[in-house]
């Protein structure tokens, strides 16, 4: 698929302006940005909150008729926070260890460099503490951004770096969307993907049981493209080389990863340096909307 100008302009916007959709403000500006870009195609979008009684209520959006299409294509747009190693498709007891772990060892490092900054300045602080002076200004404004970061640290920081996951996914369903006509696709973008399901589970109803999900992940990733699931062409998978695995679930997953085998099981995942990168890799969209098709 050749990047038009169209694409060129959501690479832009969603890699960089809304490339953080983690906080509620965060994730209403890319809402926004979203809901009016899909409104330029078709008018059949709409925004669906749950979990209510919560703070800050999650949103999906979807795109057609959710409740009667044969198909649902569909993926996360939240933005995973930082963890330590790659990122383990599919094993989301190792990304929540791996999570705590950078968490805890971030807040520790800056609590005892708040520490250390604070004995060294009452080891050469000079006489008493003048209330009102331009030094004591100053280190109440310090103490102030410190305990203001050390409150984002321990709340988990956001990876700014999204365009493989999970922006490139969100792209490829824009360019699906531009490009789908007619009634039997619908499309949803989920929120709670990064470490849940609880997106996923709320598009889920009895209404929807027969509809065939294919859930996107990483699909911009420069690692090779894998499919999990039934419901899906063999011939155009063999055609588009690209790797599959049967699967007893309803859902069909399609994504991006390299592949290792440990414990005699095959394992997905992506490292740093994968998911640090600032291009997507146009190739596999391509594969990706040809086998949707």
């Amino acid at each position: 698929m050749q990047q038009n100008e169209k694409f060129k302009d959501w690479l832009f916007r969603y890699q960089y302006m809304y490339r953080s959709r983690r906080t509620e403000k965060s994730k209403s500006r890319f809402l926004s940005a979203l809901v009016t870009d899909i409104s330029e195609m078709r008018d059949d979008v709409q925004v669906i909150a749950y979990n209510r009684d919560e703070k800050d209520a999650s949103k999906n959006v979807y795109v057609g008729d959710i409740q009667k299409a044969d198909r649902i294509i569909c993926t996360y747009y939240d933005t995973p926070i930082r963890h330590f190693g790659p990122y383990v498709l599919f094993d989301r007891k190792e990304q929540e260890k791996r999570t705590t772990w950078f968490i805890m060892v971030s807040s520790v490092l800056l609590i005892l460099a708040g520490i250390a900054a604070t004995l060294l300045y009452m080891r050469y602080a000079a006489g008493a503490i003048d209330l009102i002076s331009v030094q004591t200004v100053g280190i109440a404004l310090a103490y102030g951004v410190y305990f203001y970061l050390l409150g984002k640290i321990t709340k988990g920081l956001p990876n700014r770096r999204t365009a493989v996951r999970n922006t490139s996914s969100v792209l490829t369903l824009l360019a699906m969307i531009d490009q789908t006509k007619g009634g039997k696709t619908a499309f949803a973008f989920v929120d709670e993907g990064s470490f849940g399901e609880s997106g996923l589970d709320a598009m889920l109803t009895p209404q929807n049981q027969r509809a065939k999900i294919f859930f996107l992940d990483c699909v911009g990733a420069d690692a090779p493209l894998h499919v999990i699931g039934n419901d899906v062409s063999k011939a155009k998978l063999l055609e588009l080389g690209i790797d599959h695995q049967s699967s007893d679930g309803k859902i069909n997953y399609i994504f991006s990863a390299k592949t290792v085998e440990k414990e005699q099981k095959m394992q997905f995942y992506l490292d740093k340096a994968d998911l640090g990168r600032k291009n997507v890799n146009m190739e596999n969209i391509t594969k990706v909307m040809e086998l949707c098709r």
